[in-house]
């Protein structure tokens, strides 16, 4: 009980810090891309929500999510290795998995609120109801998850190289730099990962 409370605690000072920037992000993504849709490329505002749903859920949520996490989260977790060395992990990656998903889900409300409010008032609420009604639970869930285990894996990957640049005399300023950018990789590469294990070889299994 004591660990899973201080998972819990950690998790909550994380994601305080990480939910202001989440949501103006989802917020600004959603109102330009309906805005730029519908006002540059002559799109419906239906058309154009769904399409804001679709790349935000399928294509670049998650990992979006988990590198502005990461960037704002590091600190905090050089500072636990520093403090408490190879068991920093316990609270920081179970943390950090229970981070993603909430952010991922802020991110997306975020989101449609933004794209809902660049549309015309009178369609405002039909709109609403249409596009949360075309949201397939599956694929919501799915998203939750893998920004779940991106931001975990992120967070795992950068606890262990940090402890390892720590013990080489490193100083904290260069293995910030150092693992923002091997962060951002592992993200990409999670990320083809997951369209190659999952849409590539699960979903012909689930069709049939």
């Amino acid at each position: 009980m004591a660990a899973l409370s201080n998972n819990l605690s950690t998790a909550e000072r994380d994601g305080e810090r990480c939910a202001a920037p989440v949501l103006l992000a989802g917020f600004v993504i959603g109102l330009g891309m309906v805005d730029l849709s519908v006002t540059a490329l002559g799109q419906t505002s239906r058309f154009s929500l769904q399409l804001l749903v679709l790349l935000v859920i399928q294509l670049i949520g998650p990992v979006l999510v988990s590198v502005l996490a990461m960037a704002l989260l590091m600190p905090r977790w050089l500072e636990r290795v520093a403090r408490e060395g190879p068991s920093a992990w316990r609270a920081s990656v179970p943390a950090a998995a229970l981070v993603g998903l909430l952010l991922m889900l802020m991110f997306v409300l975020s989101a449609i609120v933004g794209g809902i409010l660049i549309t015309p008032r009178a369609d405002s609420l039909r709109e609403l109801s249409d596009l949360l009604s075309g949201i397939r639970l599956r694929d919501l869930l799915q998203t939750l998850v893998r920004s779940s285990l991106f931001l975990g894996s992120i967070c795992a990957w950068c606890q262990w190289r940090s402890l390892r640049a720590l013990r080489s005399g490193r100083s904290e300023a260069l293995i910030v730099s150092n693992l923002l950018v091997e962060g951002l990789i592992v993200a990409l590469a999670l990320k083809l990962l997951w369209v190659l294990a999952f849409d590539g070889l699960l979903r012909p299994v689930a069709s049939a």
